[in-house]
């Protein structure tokens, strides 16, 4: 895990720390915490994966002082893998994680203690990407055609779901694992189409001059889903309240911030991660900007049963959770919308 410093840093922070390691990640955990300036404890957040336009308000925030206007100071860590950020704060090795609704609610199904406080984008991202001139006009275009994944179970559950909507029957759907470089195998012709997020690789597409296709999943029979949420540990509501409320009204303030000047917003990413500025990313932030969240509430509790309707029907959890148990909502309920 990477920490990003620089700007949206107020004041270093020193820590005595000890080592635990997750696979081949080395976290270092905090036993002692003293700021240099006066602030409490820094609140470290892990991003869901690589610093990208989903997370520009977050830098947007920083860079304006609307975490430090509220007395706090925030770490932003980069995972080593995808999976990590529910598991660290699971371990209270993070205070607060980025992830899908959808991995959420299948790591609570797991055990993992977590509880969600609210959300930074709550639309869906993913769908199936084909291209134009492969002859892929219509969903049921890919019945008996390959199609690319990356990780299982959830993505086949989810393609599955889309073509089955399509009337595309489970006979017909050809499922190839490509691991991790999908739009290659999409455009070296070895699959059809592939899982993909609408605002990254129909982008990618578009720029090597190929037509892109893309069918979003919440069209073909896929809930819609908070597609990136803020989780803690449980024990996180009752030792630090004021500062998850805070942390809450400030990233409110911040995706206001980046719909106002989106110009300055983009920009405060890329002067914390010069090496995401480039024109894939400065477009995926374009379809991104209607995407964040108007506020930071996540409980509305048929986006909850529905999502856990679909995952308890493709096998991915044994049974649904109480709404209750999965939001704090008297937490959530204190962030003016």
């Amino acid at each position: 895990m990477e920490r990003l410093r620089g700007r949206q840093r107020v004041c270093e922070t020193r820590r005595g720390v000890r080592g635990v390691r997750f696979g081949t990640l080395l976290v270092a955990v905090a036993v002692a915490s003293m700021s240099a300036c006066g602030v409490g404890a820094p609140l470290t957040v892990c991003l869901d994966y690589l610093p990208n336009p989903n997370h520009v308000p977050l830098y947007a925030g920083l860079d304006a002082g609307a975490f430090a206007a509220r007395g706090l100071d925030i770490d932003l860590l980069v995972p080593a893998n995808p999976s990590d950020p529910v598991k660290l704060v699971a371990a209270r090795a993070v205070d607060i994680a980025l992830t899908p609704q959808i991995n959420y609610l299948m790591a609570r199904a797991e055990g993992l203690p977590l509880v969600a406080i609210g959300v930074l984008i709550d639309h869906s991202l993913g769908g199936l990407l084909a291209i134009a001139d492969r002859g892929v006009t219509t969903l049921a275009d890919l019945a008996g055609r390959p199609i690319g994944y990356s990780l299982a179970p959830l993505e086949p559950a989810l393609w599955r779901t889309m073509l089955a909507c399509a009337g595309v029957g489970d006979a017909d759907v050809d499922l190839i694992n490509v691991g991790f470089n999908t739009v290659a195998a999409l455009l070296m012709n070895s699959v059809d189409a592939v899982g993909a997020f609408r605002n990254v690789e129909a982008i990618q597409v578009e720029l090597v001059g190929r037509e892109p296709v893309f069918f979003a999943q919440e069209d073909f029979c896929v809930p819609e889903t908070y597609d990136l949420l803020f989780v803690v540990h449980p024990d996180l509501v009752l030792e630090r309240r004021a500062d998850l409320i805070a942390f809450l009204d400030a990233v409110a303030e911040s995706v206001r911030l980046t719909r106002e000047t989106p110009d300055a917003a983009l920009a405060a990413l890329f002067r914390a991660v010069p090496e995401v500025d480039d024109e894939v990313d400065r477009l995926s932030f374009a379809a991104t900007l209607p995407l964040y969240a108007d506020d930071v509430h996540l409980d509305d509790p048929a986006v909850w049963e529905e999502v856990q309707r679909f995952l308890v029907d493709a096998g991915l959890v044994g049974s649904a959770a109480p709404f209750e148990s999965l939001v704090a909502t008297d937490l959530v309920s204190l962030i003016n919308p």
